[in-house]
């Protein structure tokens, strides 16, 4: 073991990992941006998503939202392999979230519900998009934005039709957003591409 480092390093991380996270995100709005703050930008949110990886706290949707901004940012800054690769990543974390926070909806519900509605719908809701009335919209949400990541990769690498795949996709799962203010920061970053 290394020598006390005089800090609380759990704190150090907590901190990090949003403050690099934000300040790649101012970033990422800026208009025009250097090489000097591309580059920036992309160590901010490896450093983010590093830092978010040796918390506690750390979780399946902090993966993919890290791999979602690795993308975006290597995406903003032209690298089409990087963009896909880190859009890849938080997709499949997304789904593999989307997947155990369905199975767990499916684990509190009578058995015979199975037969009425099917597994994770809210029976007061059934016939609506998708909704898991438990786990509010964080399993649509990073789905959507994992999407967006997706359709944003595809473009810059040149596949416009796995773009538009995954912008259609992204828009499907918009719908399944309650919080409107979630759901319209989604539908502004896909009207974005």
């Amino acid at each position: 073991m290394t020598a006390d480092p005089g800090f609380d390093v759990a704190r150090a991380h907590e901190y990090f990992a949003t403050e690099c996270f934000n300040r790649c995100w101012q970033l990422i709005d800026k208009p025009e941006r250097t090489s000097d703050e591309d580059e920036q930008m992309l160590l901010m949110s490896q450093a983010s998503l590093w830092h978010w990886s040796q918390r506690d706290d750390y979780a399946p949707d902090k993966l993919a939202v890290g791999q979602w901004q690795l993308a975006r940012v290597h995406a903003l800054a032209g690298r089409p392999q990087e963009a896909v690769r880190h859009a890849q990543r938080s997709l499949e974390v997304a789904r593999d979230f989307n997947a155990a926070s369905a199975t767990a909806i499916a684990a509190d519900m009578p058995a015979v519900a199975s037969d009425v509605v099917a597994a994770g719908v809210d029976p007061e809701r059934a016939g609506e998009p998708g909704h898991g009335a438990e786990l509010d919209d964080g399993p649509a949400y990073l789905l959507a934005y994992a999407h967006e990541a997706m359709a944003r990769a595809m473009a810059v690498a040149g596949d416009a039709e796995a773009s538009e795949f995954h912008r259609a996709e992204a828009m499907r799962l918009a719908r399944e957003i309650d919080d409107a203010a979630l759901r319209e920061r989604l539908l502004a970053d896909v009207d974005s591409l």
